[in-house]
């Protein structure tokens, strides 16, 4: 077999019993290990015989073992397979990539505008590997995009396309024999002017102010663009995802990667395709108009989750400034409290809802706090909080594993951004409430200012979402 791909980068890939059936999704339980396969024959075997033990043994991991657990199948037989594929792209200098990857959805649980429709699909895009379109990574967001509708976004100046944007392009490294991440502006000298076209655009606001200065400079940002403007592509991706979902009879989730040429043609490799879990909850709920004094929060078009009305018992709230000021080698500290707080409440039926500032379940404790979905499965909605006083921004990663586990579970997901899309947020609401979490856990009196728990059971405090309206609402009912 390594005969046969040559000294070209593979991927060795999970394919079990589970993981591919009807039912679950395991985004993200099972490892995917890549192989630079370069070297004398004794090397490159050994490398591929550790990613073989890799991904076998991932299916004895803490997060895989407590999945199946969760999704009762604890005790069924679950056979692993693999799938060995070579990696998809070209040379440059030192380095081998596609031009663009990503994930596609044939059914799109994050609506965010009225005209969008969830039935269409939806992508997350990056340039190069595709691995940074299903994490959440530091500093990097993939370009999102709704195919009924994929050139509209909720940035529409130059510096937040440039604020939210790539970064960071993982590659497969020669010089480290291994898969890297380098910085854009490391790449873009190896790239050709049609391929720039394709993924990079200008920040046309700082080249202008840098031209005010009498500078000229060019400032590129990635964010796959080109592709998105080409119609071809969208449209192919729109046929391709609703075909695959009438074959499958059943919504899916792809892989992909796509490498074009200088006459603007592409090629476009899938390189998986299964069940995708989008939840149940689709009905209309109505949405109270209640006293602005009475509102926690009111929110259009940030929410994930489906339509509902609950009753909420438990509010765990992690002040963002306190989180802030923490030290940051013990900021993962917060993200085990949740955890522990939420191991508390795992056999109970009380409805607990979390605000967390910035990103949950990122790797890097400066954006939010990295809790695993482990951690935070017994909640049934999660709020990120944006404070632009101390730096921290949610982000609605739809696709991402983090997010695929959140819908499949059917937890409830909204983001409480510094816009418009945030009507109300009353933040101060639950400072003059008892903080009961050194009842549940005694030895955190510490983290006392930086984590509450407020026990509102009988405050008739409701959490309201009208998917179809784009409408979410959390506030005490008289």
């Amino acid at each position: 077999m390594l005969e046969y791909f040559g000294q070209r980068p593979i991927i060795v890939r999970s394919s079990s019993l589970q993981e591919d059936a009807f039912g679950n999704a395991f985004a993200g339980k099972y490892e995917s290990v890549f192989c630079i396969n370069t070297g004398t024959m004794d090397e490159r075997l050994t490398e591929l015989e550790n990613a073989v033990r890799t991904v076998y043994a991932s299916t004895m991991n803490t997060s895989a073992l407590e999945y199946r657990r969760q999704r009762g199948l604890g005790f069924k037989d679950e056979q692993m397979a693999l799938l060995i594929q070579r990696v998809s792209g070209s040379m440059y200098e030192d380095f081998l990539m596609p031009n663009a990857a990503g994930v596609g959805y044939s059914y799109s649980a994050y609506k965010w505008d009225d005209s969008i429709d969830a039935s269409d699909g939806m992508l997350r895009l990056v340039m190069g590997l595709g691995t940074r379109a299903v994490d959440r990574t530091e500093g990097d967001y993939p370009r999102i995009v709704n195919l009924s509708a994929p050139e509209r976004s909720t940035l529409t100046e130059s510096w937040a396309k440039h604020q939210y944007s790539q970064r960071y392009v993982d590659l497969m490294d020669y010089t480290t024999k291994s898969l890297s991440s380098r910085p854009l502006k490391d790449v873009t000298p190896y790239m050709d002017s049609w391929y720039k076209k394709l993924v990079l655009e200008h920040d046309s606001d700082a080249e202008r102010t840098f031209r005010e200065r009498g500078q000229r400079r060019e400032i590129l940002f990635a964010n796959c663009e080109g592709l998105v403007r080409n119609t071809e592509f969208t449209g192919c991706m729109k046929s391709l995802l609703h075909t695959l979902q009438q074959a499958y009879q059943y919504p899916v989730d792809i892989e992909f990667t796509i490498n074009g040429t200088d006459i603007g043609e592409f090629v476009f490799n899938l390189l998986q395709c299964r069940p995708l879990q989008v939840g149940t909850r689709r009905d209309a709920v109505t949405v109270p108009s209640l006293p602005e004094d009475k509102t926690v929060f009111s929110v259009t078009g940030s929410s994930m989750g489906g339509s509902r009305a609950e009753d909420i018992d438990y509010v765990v709230f992690v002040d963002s400034r306190a989180y802030y000021e923490f030290p940051y080698k013990r900021k993962p500290d917060i993200a085990h409290i949740i955890g522990d707080i939420n191991h508390h409440f795992r056999k109970s039926n009380q409805n607990l809802l979390l605000f967390v500032p910035g990103r949950i379940g990122t790797s890097s404790p400066e954006l939010g706090v990295p809790v695993s979905f482990a951690a935070i499965n017994h909640f049934c909605a999660i709020c990120e909080m944006s404070d632009s006083e101390v730096g921290y921004m949610p982000e609605i990663s739809y696709g991402s594993h983090m997010f695929q586990d959140l819908v499949e579970a059917e937890i409830f997901y909204t983001a409480l951004f510094d816009t418009p899309k945030t009507r109300i947020f009353n933040r101060t609401v639950f400072h003059d409430m008892p903080n009961i979490l050194t009842e549940i856990l005694p030895d955190c009196k510490e983290y006392e200012d930086i984590v509450k728990v407020c026990h509102t059971k009988g405050m008739h405090l409701k959490l309201y979402s009208d998917i179809q309206n784009s409408e979410t609402v959390l506030g005490f009912e008289s």
